[in-house]
């Protein structure tokens, strides 16, 4: 069984990789994986290794936590980190190849010190939206189905996404799946607009422009270009570079 102690700090406090000084921050539902109970020991055991941060830098943190898969020099292209890269690239008017994008997963995507803050709503990762193993894994009750675990963490974790935002003030934040557009809506504290016709909602605020967008797995290469390239028609270059060098 996973450490009911453990667990709960993470839930608590893991919110994702990166930096919070970012100027674009990505904000997804939940990270996938989770398929077996030594997956999710192995990565409990590097946060907690790592001095249990609130954002992990993600390529010390997944290699420590056994996953080899996209970081070093066997590395994959991530299924949907890769799109994201992709609209990233395209808005800071770089070539987007699949080698361009695979060299910033290995080296530079969700790094402490980086140029994104990638954030995920609910903090433990899971095959799927309708698989659910933690049952199986843990005696805690919040986890005994993915509706209990979803009523449990969502609106906590909304709330301290708001307050990161007012503090931080990224000038961009992308919201990714479409379907939770209402959630995303109270998070941006708005009303969604058509920023793209069909493609992409928007909404500004003082400080910050928010954004949603499908899900990268299920929408195509040129989908995600589109959408970089109206980033960079609005808010330019300046914009979406990192806060620091």
């Amino acid at each position: 069984m996973l450490s009911s102690q453990l667990l709960t700090e993470y839930q608590d406090k893991f919110f994702g990789f990166g930096n919070w000084q970012a100027k674009i921050w990505f904000i997804g539902i939940e990270e996938a994986g989770g398929r077996k109970e030594l997956d999710v020991q192995q990565r409990l055991a590097a946060w907690h290794q790592s001095g249990k941060l609130d954002l992990a830098d993600a390529p010390s943190f997944y290699p420590q936590s056994g996953n080899d898969l996209w970081h070093g020099p066997e590395a994959k292209l991530q299924e949907t980190w890769k799109q994201l890269i992709r609209l990233l690239l395209v808005a800071r008017g770089r070539i987007d190849s699949d080698q361009a994008i695979l060299d910033y997963q290995r080296s530079n995507w969700g790094r402490a010190d980086g140029r994104e803050c990638l954030v995920e709503l609910l903090p433990l990762p899971s095959p799927s939206s309708t698989a659910w193993n933690y049952h199986r894994w843990s005696d805690l009750p919040w986890l005994e189905t993915r509706l209990d675990y979803q009523n449990y963490m969502v609106l906590n974790r909304a709330h301290f996404l708001q307050q990161k935002i007012d503090l931080h003030k990224p000038p961009v934040v992308v919201f990714y799946a479409s379907t939770w557009h209402r959630l995303w809506g109270l998070i941006a504290r708005g009303v969604w607009q058509q920023a793209i016709p069909g493609k992409l909602m928007g909404l500004h605020q003082t400080t910050t422009s928010f954004y949603v967008t499908r899900h990268p797995r299920a929408e195509s290469v040129e989908y995600f270009r589109e959408i970089g390239r109206y980033l960079r028609r609005k808010h330019g270059y300046a914009k979406l570079r990192a806060s620091s060098p």
